[in-house]
């Protein structure tokens, strides 16, 4: 069957239908992963996104359930380049077509994922949608849709819940969060409590928690003022790290600006220089702003990464206060390794910070 991507200037590009039947509409962005299929279509950073898979060809090995980031994914669609034959016409349950006909998921593969890309790098990004007729009817439609502006509220947590273990108590701010953060604070014995976007400061310092950290997600973080609020109320109190979205909270909590990028970064191959060491980490990206510094926001932090391909800034450290941030995600899923370690620096400013109270 075939199918149809329509952008909002009016460009097509035709393949064959993959997964769900439906018709979808969402903005579009473009991930250079090779592999992590699953880790990627269930991260909820890409909530009311269609997601372009820039590999010549998907796995030919069925998905992971264990690697799975999210119960629910939330993005509005999938593009392919390829998709391998045994992966379209299997009934198996964790084959692409039937993971992406059971959660109502969209796709189109053969496409021309590089013309497509050049497009998206030439003119910025844009909506588009994922239809089975191609008319002017269908443009007039995703010009005037309006993407959502509470993508937050839709994939948080709607009520607490916990993650035990025996070590340091974590709570967790949920604006998207991935399933591989939960693993990582889990394999370093974190006590993990996962709370809405919006819980206030003082029901966070009921808990008496050690740390706080804010989670990755969707959209962008002028639209969770209350979040940002909070998180000015809370630092200095207790340690702080923010991931992805929630090291734009934090930085706008200092009084910081952000902006967004013409093109974003999406995938898990991107270099990043670490200032201290000059070390270049390959790590995993998804985010559609970046962080412009104030001099407000100078005074309060000192630059600790940077991407290499823009020169953004990637991650940032308090002078004062225990609060670190990185814009890329270090859980690696998917990605390498490389930047696993930052999980060790947040336990480390932890145990600094409570060591120090108690002299």
């Amino acid at each position: 069957m075939t199918r149809y991507l329509i952008l909002e200037d009016g460009t097509v590009f035709k393949g064959d239908a993959v997964g769900a039947a439906t018709t979808s509409t969402g903005e579009l962005v473009i991930t250079n992963n090779i592999g992590g299929f699953e880790h990627v279509i269930t991260d909820q950073t890409y909530n009311d996104q269609i997601i372009v898979f820039m590999s010549p060809m998907i796995s030919n090995q069925s998905l992971n359930r264990d690697d799975y980031e999210s119960i629910t994914p939330s993005c509005k669609g999938a593009i392919f380049n390829s998709v391998p034959y045994q992966q379209i016409t299997s009934t198996a349950s964790n084959s692409i077509d039937t993971f992406l006909r059971k959660r109502r998921i969209p796709g189109i593969t053969n496409v021309n994922v590089q013309r497509l890309a050049r497009h998206i790098k030439e003119y910025g990004a844009m909506k588009a949608s994922i239809m089975d007729t191609d008319d002017e009817h269908a443009i007039d439609q995703i010009r005037a849709l309006v993407i959502p502006r509470d993508r937050v509220k839709t994939v948080s947590t709607k009520q607490p819940y916990p993650n035990p273990n025996v070590g340091f108590k974590i709570v967790v701010i949920d604006l998207g969060l991935k399933f591989s953060i939960l693993r990582q604070l889990s394999i370093r014995k974190c006590d993990s409590i996962i709370l809405p976007y919006n819980t206030t400061a003082e029901d966070i310092l009921e808990l008496a928690p050690d740390a706080v950290l804010y989670t990755s997600g969707p959209g962008s973080p002028l639209e969770i003022s209350d979040t940002i609020e909070t998180c000015r109320q809370i630092e200095g109190k207790v340690p702080i790290m923010g991931i992805g979205l929630g090291h734009l909270v934090v930085s706008l909590a200092n009084g910081a600006q952000v902006s967004q990028l013409s093109v974003g970064h999406h995938g898990s191959n991107i270099p990043t220089l670490e200032i201290a060491t000059e070390n270049i980490e390959f790590s995993n990206h998804n985010h559609n702003y970046t962080v412009e510094l104030t001099k407000q926001a100078r005074t309060n932090f000192f630059i600790t990464y940077r991407c290499v391909v823009d020169n953004s800034i990637e991650g940032l450290r308090h002078r004062f206060d225990p609060t670190m941030t990185v814009q890329f995600q270090p859980e690696s899923a998917p990605g390498t390794h490389d930047a696993l370690y930052i999980f060790d620096e947040f336990i480390e400013m932890i145990n600094s910070f409570w060591q120090g109270k108690q002299l």
